[in-house]
């Protein structure tokens, strides 16, 4: 059966996970649903947390408060003193406090009919609801950067929604709102690939990095590619159907958007730390670090890499651009704030995208984090490692009939896999009369090196070569197991060769032994966040 999507899942989860054996089954197999299972049910906690806490939300009171000032007591008599008028003016007082404690008392009692009150409803479809962790953004409106650009969009019934925007040089957060004829929340039912975002001279200046969502408001968030120069920003953005939510249909209308974003008082909010430090590591590749930008929403780091010597004859430009880097910052206490993929410390992970892009024989990056700390107390940079795809040739031989013997050890540059079996895959899906396309090597072991950017073929004895994928999966570390079935797949191999070579052509190589780090220097404060208490 086909996957769900993650609003799908939710209603699973919300239904008692009620479903038919098949549904069962098919989570039961397959990883992405079991996982989408797991964040439904996370989120489901959140949400009940939220709406049955013991306390009210935040403003509550004085928006209730607020709605009740225009609230006319009846006079049941005239005024004929001024006794008579306070005790008429103290008898108000207390009915106004009355009607706040009813209402207080009648919302908590109507969470099931959460969304027949349009107030409870405005609160809770918002990018900024109690269970908010995102300290980046809520800074960005604590100084006044949330802008309302009032899209109110309708067709066929449906209503597209933005009332929410955070935009300064680090990422633009938009809240999304769409809902069905009968008012109810769509979410992950809009294809987002038609939202674009230009600067005043019409250039795109930002990619789509996320998507997060509750049941009632999608939160996109975009990561800017360059800096922003200009004190305007263009949204528009071009939506014409909408998903049916357990469905395969869609519905088709016009519901396209445009709106402008003033970045002037981001910009001034903008503060620039130069970073001047170099290193090169000893197979060849040269690090240049750039700068740090911090905005209220975040912080940007930037830096260049470029191979030298060997390592670039190693790695061409179209293998230098699958290279990752992996470092780690620390406060002043040698504590992790934020790590990106580094597998020597833990999972403190602030960082919200990374791009990489060549550009005159360097390779630019652009890390883009919700929070570092550095406006507080300095921190340290410590570069951990990085990979990168090298031209290899190790290789092993298959012989057909030896696999009944013993497994095939292939061992090359740290990794040892065992190859347990190479037989022709007899696809179920095949009609009676088709012949098998394809080949299966058995493989377990353990690596070094990391996997992903792996490029494997396979030779028989007259010279054919076969490409070569893998389905499984890979765990990554010091030493990584290869795990799952059925291992390699030879495409187009339909009949075993007696003899083949099967040839690692390309290793996604991982190298950990760098030892460099250095100090960043407190930055000066954001203008209204000098006393902001610094997270984790």
């Amino acid at each position: 059966m086909k996957c769900w999507k993650l609003s799908q899942t939710k209603k699973y989860i919300q239904s008692g996970n009620d479903g038919d054996d098949e549904l069962k089954f098919h989570i039961e197999i397959c990883p992405e649903c079991q996982t989408l299972v797991r964040e439904a049910e996370e989120e489901e906690k959140l949400w009940m947390d939220l709406l049955y806490s013991e306390s009210l939300p935040e403003g509550f009171t004085e928006r209730v408060m607020s709605a009740l000032e225009g609230v006319e007591i009846e006079q049941t008599e005239p005024i004929h003193s001024a006794a008579a008028s306070k005790r008429i003016r103290k008898t108000r007082r207390l009915l106004k406090k009355s009607a706040l404690w009813i209402a207080s008392l009648f919302i908590v009692t109507a969470a099931f009919t959460l969304y027949a009150q349009p107030s409870i409803a405005d609160w809770v479809r918002s990018i900024f609801s109690n269970e908010t962790t995102d300290s980046g953004m809520m800074d960005a409106r604590q100084v006044g950067l949330l802008q309302n650009p009032h899209v109110k969009v309708e067709d066929k019934g449906y209503v597209l929604e933005i009332n929410e925007v955070i935009a300064d040089a680090t990422r633009l957060v938009m809240g999304v709102k769409v809902t069905d004829p009968e008012g109810k929340p769509l979410v992950y039912q809009v294809n987002w690939n038609n939202l674009h975002i230009r600067d005043a001279n019409g250039k795109e200046v930002a990619e789509l990095r996320g998507i997060e969502g509750t049941d009632t408001i999608e939160k996109l968030t975009f990561t800017f590619t360059q800096e922003i120069n200009t004190d305007e920003l263009d949204v528009e953005g071009h939506v014409d159907r909408i998903a049916i939510p357990f469905s395969e249909q869609y519905v088709e209308g016009k519901w396209d958007f445009s709106f402008k974003l003033d970045m002037r008082k981001a910009n001034e909010l903008t503060v620039v730390t130069p970073l001047h430090q170099q290193y090169t590591t000893p197979e060849g590749m040269h690090i240049e670090m750039e700068k740090l930008v911090r905005t209220p929403s975040g912080v940007r780091l930037e830096l260049n890499t470029s191979l030298r010597g060997k390592a670039a004859e190693l790695s061409p430009e179209e293998l230098e651009g699958q290279q990752q880097l992996m470092f780690h910052f620390e406060n002043e206490q040698g504590e992790v704030i934020s790590n990106v993929d580094s597998y020597k410390v833990g999972h403190a992970r602030t960082i919200i995208s990374q791009i990489s892009e060549m550009n005159a024989g360097k390779l630019h990056w652009t890390y883009t984090f919700n929070y570092l700390p550095y406006d507080h107390q300095k921190l340290r940079f410590v570069f951990d490692g990085y990979s990168i795809p090298v031209k290899s040739g190790g290789s092993v031989e298959l012989i057909s009939k030896d696999f009944k013997k013993s497994p095939i050890i292939f061992k090359d540059q740290g990794d040892e896999f065992t190859l347990n079996d190479f037989r022709v895959h007899q696809d179920p899906n095949l009609k009676e009369d088709e012949e098998p396309r394809e080949s299966i090597i058995q493989v377990t072991g353990k690596m070094y090196n990391r996997f992903n950017n792996d490029t494997w073929v396979v030779k028989d004895q007259d010279g054919k070569e076969y490409q070569v994928g893998f389905k499984g999966s890979v765990r990554w570390g010091e030493v990584n197991l290869v795990s799952g079935e059925p291992g390699f797949i030879v495409y187009g191999m339909g009949k075993l060769p007696e003899k083949a070579t099967l040839i690692r052509t390309v290793t996604d190589k991982f190298y950990d032994n760098v030892k460099w780090s250095f100090e960043i220097p407190k930055a000066k404060s954001i203008p209204g966040l000098e006393n902001a208490d610094p997270q984790n």
